[in-house]
C-alpha cells in the first residue's frame, strides 16, 4: 500500500486553479523532488499530504498510522528565543525527553552543530542553521515519511554538504522535498515530481534527466498538436465545401457528409494533444553602458555589523560596467552587511562619499533576499504603482505577463508566496530600467525554470550586475568577476582554480594575486594536518567538489588519475571524520 496517495484531486486557491484532478502516489522509500513554477502549488501540495488543507475535490488517502516529519520553510517565531538544542527536543513528548537527549545532541553533531552552539538562541543562527535545526526537529521524530520544504535556503556550502550527506545514508525516512536547488536534488533524488498545468508529470530519474524528459515530452507534443491542428484545418475546409456543395446542388448525401465531417472534426478538438503554457518570467534589463571607467570604487573601507563590530576591511576594488561579480563568503562573513553598507552610500549625495564612491548616474535596482518591502497590505497593483514610475496601463499589462491574472491584481502583496514576491520585484526592474543590480540571493524563491531563465537574462552583454548567491551553477554560469570575504579581508579571486577553493579548502587563496588554476596538481594535504575538524570538512567538500566537476566533463577531458588520488584520499579522510564525530 502507499504511504499517500491523492486521486482525482482539485483545488482552487482564491481564483486561482491549482490542480485539477490530480492523481500521485508516495510510496515507501521514495526519495521524489517536487518541482515547478512558482505559484504552481508545490507546498499547498504538501499540505494536503499532510491533512493541513482539504481538497475542493478527490480524495487523499493516507495509511494508517504513518507518521510525518514536516520541515517548514521558515522558523517559526516562538522558536527565536529558545536554544537551539532545547529548541529540537521540544518536539517530543516531555516523558521522552528526559531519556532521549542523547539523539539529540547525535544528530546536532551529524548536522554540522559544534557543542559551543547547543545554547545558542535560534535567532542567533544563520538562515541555513535554522533550516538544519527545523530539519532535526523533523528526523527526530522518527517520522515513515519526510515533508521537506526547500530545507536548502539560505544554506552555505557547509550546511548544504550537511544537508546531502545525510539525506543519502540508505536508512533515511522517504521523503518528498520542494527544492530550487539543482545540485541538492541531482545529489539526493531518484524521482521527480514536475508540478506544472494543474497536473503531474512523474519521472523516475532526478531533477537534470527528468528535465531533458520533460522538454523531449513537451517537443513531441507540439509537433502532434501541429500535425492535428493541420489534419483538423484540411477537415474544416473540406467540410466547408461539402456543405456548400450540398446547398448548392440541393445534395442531401453531401450535406449529411459535411455534418459527419464536423462531429469527427469536434471529436478531434477535444482530443487535441495538450501544450504546456510554460512560464511567463522574463527580464530583460536596459543593459545602457555608462560613459566612464568605473560605477564604483571601494577604496579603504570598512564594513561593520549593525552593533558596530568590524567586519572586513577593503584595500581598493573597482566595478566597471558590464561587470558581474559574484559576493562570495561563508554565512555570517558579512555579505549582507556589504550590500547594506553600498545601497546606504549610493543614497548619499556624491560629495558626502568617501571610501565607497559611485558614478552619479548610477541607477540601482536592489533585490533584497528578505523581501521585506512585501511587509504590506497594498493591493498588488498599488505596491508596484509605488515602487516604480510605470503608468497603470503598462503596470496592468506586466502583472499579467508575468503571471499575475487580472482578478489577483486587487490581492495584498503581504500574502502573496516568497516566489510571487520575487517575481513581482524582478518585474519592477523591467519596469524601471535600473543599470545597476544588486541581488542578495536573488534565487532562493525562484523555481529551477525561472532561475534558468534568469541566469540567461543576466547574461546579456553590457549588464552591471553585483549579487551573493550559494547556488554553485548559477555563480559559475552568470559571474564574471569574484570578490571574496576572507579572513576580514575582501579581496578578489581572479580564476576558477581559486573559486573553487571559496567552495573547499581556504587555505590555498590568501592573497588577491592570479592562482594555478583547477587542472593544476595539487598534493594531498597530509592527514597529521587535518586533525582540526574544520579543516577535514573543508578539504572533503573541496575533494567532492573536484570530483563533481571533473566527472561532470566529457570522458576525452576526464582525468582518471587525478579522480583516483581524490577518492583515495577522501576514502582516507572520511574515516577520520568518522571518528572523530564518534
Amino acid at each position: 500500500m502507499s504511504l499517500i496517495s491523492l486521486f482525482d484531486v482539485s483545488y482552487q486557491a482564491g481564483t486561482k486553479s491549482l490542480f485539477s484532478q490530480l492523481s500521485v502516489s508516495i510510496e515507501a522509500g521514495d526519495r521524489i523532488g517536487l518541482v515547478g513554477h512558482n505559484g504552481s502549488g508545490k507546498s499547498t501540495l504538501l499540505a494536503l499530504m499532510a491533512g493541513d488543507l482539504e481538497p475542493d475535490d478527490g480524495r487523499v488517502q493516507v495509511q494508517r498510522g504513518l507518521v510525518i516529519g514536516r520541515v517548514e520553510q521558515f522558523l517559526p517565531s516562538e522558536l527565536n528565543p529558545i536554544p537551539l538544542h532545547d529548541a529540537v527536543i521540544d518536539v517530543l513528548p516531555a516523558a521522552r525527553q528526559l531519556t532521549e537527549g542523547y539523539r539529540v545532541e547525535n544528530l546536532l553533531t551529524e548536522l554540522g552543530f559544534n557543542e559551543s552552539q547547543w545554547a545558542l538562541p535560534m535567532a542567533s543562527l544563520s538562515g541555513g542553521q535554522k533550516n538544519l535545526a527545523l530539519f532535526a526537529r523533523a528526523v527526530l521524530l522518527e517520522p515513515e515519511l519526510l515533508l521537506l520544504d526547500e530545507p536548502g535556503n539560505h544554506m552555505d556550502s557547509t550546511a548544504m554538504w550537511h544537508l546531502k550527506r545525510y539525506l543519502q545514508k540508505p536508512d533515511v525516512p522517504g521523503f518528498i522535498m520542494i527544492s530550487h536547488d539543482r545540485d541538492l536534488l541531482d545529489s539526493v533524488t531518484q524521482r521527480t515530481l514536475w508540478l506544472r498545468d494543474e497536473r503531474t508529470y512523474s519521472f523516475n530519474d532526478s531533477y537534470t534527466v527528468a528535465k531533458t524528459r520533460l522538454a523531449e515530452q513537451d517537443e513531441a507534443a507540439e509537433k502532434a498538436r501541429k500535425a492535428e491542428e493541420q489534419q483538423i484545418d484540411k477537415l474544416q475546409r473540406s467540410a466547408k465545401r461539402l456543405a456548400h456543395w450540398g446547398n448548392v446542388y440541393d445534395n442531401e448525401d453531401l450535406a449529411r457528409k459535411a455534418k459527419t465531417m464536423e462531429k469527427r472534426i469536434d471529436r478531434l478538438e477535444s482530443e487535441k494533444t495538450f501544450v504546456t503554457t510554460g512560464t511567463g518570467l522574463s527580464l530583460n534589463i536596459d543593459a545602457e553602458l555608462l560613459k566612464a571607467r568605473q560605477l564604483f570604487i571601494l577604496e579603504n573601507e570598512r564594513v561593520t555589523a549593525p552593533d558596530g563590530t568590524e567586519l572586513f576591511h577593503v584595500e581598493e576594488l573597482l566595478f566597471r560596467p558590464g561587470d558581474r561579480i559574484a559576493l562570495l563568503g561563508v554565512n555570517g562573513a558579512g555579505k549582507s552587511s556589504a550590500i547594506r553598507c553600498m545601497i546606504e552610500t549610493h543614497q548619499r549625495p556624491s560629495d558626502q562619499q568617501t571610501t565607497t564612491r559611485f558614478n552619479p548616474n548610477v541607477r540601482i535596482g536592489y533585490f533584497d533576499q528578505e523581501l521585506e518591502r512585501f511587509e504590506s497590505d497594498q493591493s498588488i497593483q498599488d505596491w508596484v504603482r509605488e515602487q516604480t514610475s510605470a503608468g497603470d496601463d503598462d503596470i496592468r499589462q506586466s502583472l499579467i505577463h508575468w503571471g499575475f491574472p487580472y482578478l489577483d491584481h486587487s490581492r495584498s502583496v503581504r500574502i502573496l508566496s516568497g516566489g510571487e514576491k520575487a517575481r513581482l520585484l524582478l518585474m519592477t526592474f523591467q519596469l524601471d530600467q535600473p543599470n545597476l543590480l544588486i541581488m542578495d540571493e536573488p534565487t532562493n524563491h525562484i523555481d529551477l525554470q525561472g532561475k534558468e531563465e534568469l541566469e540567461a537574462n543576466l547574461m546579456q552583454p553590457g549588464l552591471s550586475l553585483l549579487f551573493t548567491s550559494h547556488d554553485r551553477r548559477f555563480i559559475e554560469r552568470v559571474a564574471t568577476r569574484f570578490w571574496w570575504i576572507h579572513r576580514g579581508q575582501l579581496i578578489e579571486v581572479h580564476d576558477l582554480g581559486q573559486y573553487d577553493d571559496v567552495f573547499g579548502s581556504h587555505d590555498h587563496v590568501g592573497s588577491s594575486q592570479k592562482g594555478t588554476g583547477s587542472d593544476a596538481p595539487r598534493h594531498t594535504t597530509p592527514d597529521s594536518q587535518m586533525d582540526d575538524p574544520d579543516r577535514l570538512l573543508e578539504r572533503i567538500i573541496e575533494l567532492e567538489q573536484k570530483l563533481a566537476d571533473d566527472q561532470a566533463r566529457k570522458p576525452k577531458f576526464q582525468k582518471p588519475e587525478r579522480q583516483k588520488q581524490w577518492q583515495e584520499e577522501l576514502a582516507r579522510l572520511m574515516a577520520r571524520l568518522e571518528v572523530s564525530g564518534g
